[in-house]
């Protein structure tokens, strides 16, 4: 467990890092948007394709951990639909403030997940990670933005569900590291080279944009609701999928790593769609924020409970 908190604790210093720079020395927006676009169009894709590219798929459970990150992210999407009747009036969330709880009960940080899978997994985790991303991307943003739809009722064109999947720059990257693998494509040596160099840059610039989307205040009359979507997010999501992950045969090191995507806070970007889509952002703010930070007390505990499952 010391080793776990040792290996976490960078990690969380630098979202703190992001925090300060945001607030004391790069305080301009535009500044952040550019780092976000840099990172989401060019690092995180870059990234994933030269992990997935360089990955020995005999040494791990991927065809088992896509089937059970499918599984898992259905049920629970399916899940916060149907106790939604009973839920929104016991938490007193208006059906806009309900889009926006289920935003954060059922989106994960994948960008957090990554660079704690380095530092505890190394290769092989960030592997799976890579997996889980192309797996649940497509079934998280389809039902939320339908959810959210219906929910807020905004009016506006059409969303194109096929174009946004398709030209998601991670999925590309995705799909761009399996080909090269699958049909046994070398890479020279110095583009590999320039690969790794923007590869290294990914998940610290990842860590210091999390830091600095970070909002403090809490909505006082829904801290019930924040504190909810908490319990469900950082320890309902990975027990789902600690449960697919078991039924579909995984085991050791594998089964650790597919709980440990269920485990993270919920991704910081659907405060954009929230605010775009009518939802309540302010809320979805405060209770990503809220996983954020409790995200590193229930982490070790997940992975502790995980590790022992799986012997």
């Amino acid at each position: 467990m010391d080793a776990l908190l040792q290996s976490l604790l960078p990690i969380f210093l630098i979202m703190v890092l992001g925090g300060i720079l945001k607030r004391y020395l790069l305080t301009s927006e535009d500044a952040w948007v550019g780092m976000e676009r840099i990172g989401y169009f060019l690092l995180y894709p870059v990234l994933l394709a030269r992990t997935l590219y360089r990955t020995d798929f005999g040494a791990i459970s991927a065809a088992s951990a896509a089937l059970a990150f499918v599984a898992a992210i259905v049920c629970l999407l399916a899940l916060m639909i149907v106790v939604r009747p009973v839920l929104q009036p016991l938490l007193g969330l208006s059906s806009p403030a309900y889009s926006s709880f289920y935003q954060a009960t059922t989106r994960w940080n994948a960008f957090v997940i990554l660079a704690i899978a380095e530092q505890l997994g190394g290769t092989q985790w960030l592997a799976i990670v890579a997996i889980g991303i192309g797996a649940m991307i497509v079934p998280i943003n389809v039902v939320n933005i339908v959810v959210m739809t219906h929910l807020c009722r905004k009016d506006g064109p059409p969303v194109s569900f096929a174009r946004q999947i398709m030209r998601n720059p991670l999925i590309i990257g995705v799909v761009a590291g399996l080909v090269i693998n699958f049909i046994g494509l070398l890479v020279p040596r110095p583009v590999d080279t320039t690969l790794e160099l923007l590869s290294r840059i990914a998940l610290p610039l990842g860590l210091l944009l999390v830091g600095a989307g970070l909002r403090i205040r809490m909505p006082g009359n829904d801290v019930i609701a924040v504190f909810a979507s908490t319990f469900v997010k950082l320890l309902i999501m990975p027990l789902f999928l600690g449960v697919a992950a078991w039924a579909t045969g995984i085991r050791g090191a594998d089964f650790a790593a597919v709980v440990l995507c269920g485990a993270g806070p919920s991704a910081m970007n659907a405060y954009l769609l929230a605010r775009q889509m009518g939802g309540d952002a302010p809320l979805f703010a405060a209770m990503a924020t809220a996983q954020t930070v409790l995200s590193f007390l229930t982490i070790p505990l997940v992975l502790a409970v995980a590790h022992r499952v799986a012997g």
